[in-house]
């Protein structure tokens, strides 16, 4: 039997592991690229019976090489043209600081995290969707992230042994940024805060788990302290292996973990070693099982999930590991949605 929504209370004894009640579910419906023109209005009938148990709310994140405000500093790139600078990763993204001697230029054209208007749509939306719901205030990039970012991956790649000094500059000021941020969450009344930082790869994490310690490590203390203070928790989103990385994120104060990848973390290992100290927000596979598989091998997966990850005591919330991809059959969509939301 589908169920209603579940209420903030519920959530928080789910994420604090205070009773196995129903599973929260937040980011299940979470369309990829082309998705949605893929299904149109076919894709949001099929799965308006699937409530969301997470209010999600998004501010609007400085831009990188121009701002989505009006304020023309409101970027990360403090240069006016970045037309002919190398280019990097998904989307061919600018190279933001390519050259550390321009690093007091950077920091001084820093965009300001008290700008004007980031949170009205969010204010406007909650006041109308988030009534009686656990409150998630949201954006994507933290630390690790934010630097490939701002340097390109080739370039941070070396800066982990030639430039160290230089990023924890950097590093010091987006956590100082971000606490902002949460703080501009947590006055809105906001529950948590979901970020990404996508640290591992197919097989491990992208940086040796001594340079995580060095450089990354304390920033992640610092933040997850800031947002406890506030009586928030924070939710991390992180593809790839991140096994060796676990207990210092734990370690941090980490309270949910999102998506243990399938194909890159040992879900039953995981789950065993790391179970009783953090909830997961467990991801349904969208590369192989949700694409390519028939509607019951997806309902198996999901039932997997549950039962590799949930416990007496909670600690278990259900996802898409990542954006569905727009080949997805929306009967595997459809067939992930009605068993997640089964008691």
């Amino acid at each position: 039997m589908i169920r209603e929504p579940l209420s903030r209370e519920e959530v928080i004894r789910a994420i604090e592991r205070r009773g196995n009640g129903a599973i929260p579910l937040v980011f299940h419906k979470w369309w990829g690229e082309g998705l949605q023109e893929r299904y149109g209005a076919a894709l949001d009938e099929m799965a308006a019976p699937f409530p969301e148990d997470i209010y999600t709310g998004w501010y609007v994140e400085p831009g990188t090489e121009t701002s989505p405000t009006a304020n023309p500093h409101y970027r990360l790139g403090y240069r006016d043209d970045y037309s002919g600078a190398e280019r990097h990763s998904i989307g061919r993204a600018a190279v933001l600081l390519p050259d550390w001697d321009e690093l007091d230029r950077f920091l001084e054209d820093f965009p300001d995290p008290n700008e004007p208007g980031i949170f009205d749509a969010v204010k406007a939306d909650m006041e109308k969707n988030a009534k009686g719901r656990y409150k998630l205030g949201c954006w994507w990039k933290v630390f690790h992230e934010r630097l490939w970012t701002i340097r390109g991956m080739e370039n941070l790649m070396l800066d982990y042994y030639d430039a160290m000094d230089e990023l924890k500059l950097v590093g010091r000021r987006i956590l100082e940024f971000d606490k902002v941020i949460i703080d501009r969450f947590a006055a809105l009344g906001f529950d948590g805060i979901f970020t990404s930082d996508d640290l591992g790869h197919q097989t491990g994490p992208m940086m040796s788990p001594a340079v995580f310690r060095e450089l990354y490590l304390p920033l992640y203390e610092e933040f997850i302290d800031h947002a406890h203070q506030k009586g928030m928790h924070v939710f991390l989103h992180s593809c790839g292996d991140n096994s060796l990385l676990m207990d210092d994120l734990i370690g941090a104060g980490l309270d949910v973990f999102h998506p243990v990848q399938k194909g890159c973390m040992d879900m039953e290992e995981t789950a065993r070693r790391f179970g009783d100290r953090i909830t997961f927000l467990a991801g349904m596979d969208v590369q192989y099982t949700l694409p390519m598989g028939t509607p019951d091998e997806v309902r198996r997966e999901v039932r997997c999930l549950k039962s590799t990850f949930g416990r007496p005591d909670g600690g278990l919330l259900l996802a898409a590991g990542n954006g569905i991809l727009s080949d997805t059959p929306i009967e595997n969509i459809e067939a992930m949605l009605d068993e997640m939301s089964r008691t």
